[in-house]
């Protein structure tokens, strides 16, 4: 039996909130899990925008801050894909 649209949703927030973390916890509250996804995003895009001015500085911890938030958004980038997929799929009328 396939999943319907709410597990496969639920799914996907499970792993946002495994992904984002508890320091993105503010942006899993509101919004569908499209606008929360977008939301991390933004906020790790500017993560690693001060972890590059960070480098930039000669700060030795920005480099790792740096990887972090671009392993960070690839995963999150990815289930973007994931739940555009999602809406694909249970918007196809039967």
């Amino acid at each position: 039996m396939a999943p319907d649209h709410d597990q496969v949703r639920q799914s996907l927030q499970t792993l946002l909130i495994a992904v984002a973390g508890p320091n993105y916890s503010r942006a899993l509250h509101q919004g569908e899990l499209s606008q929360q996804l977008d939301r991390c995003i933004d906020w790790v895009k500017a993560e690693a925008s001060e972890a590059s001015s960070l480098i930039e500085s000669c700060v030795p911890h920005g480099k790792p801050m740096l990887a972090q938030a671009q392993k960070r958004l690839e995963a999150l980038e990815s289930l973007r894909i994931l739940d555009q997929l999602r809406g694909a799929y249970f918007e196809q009328p039967f």
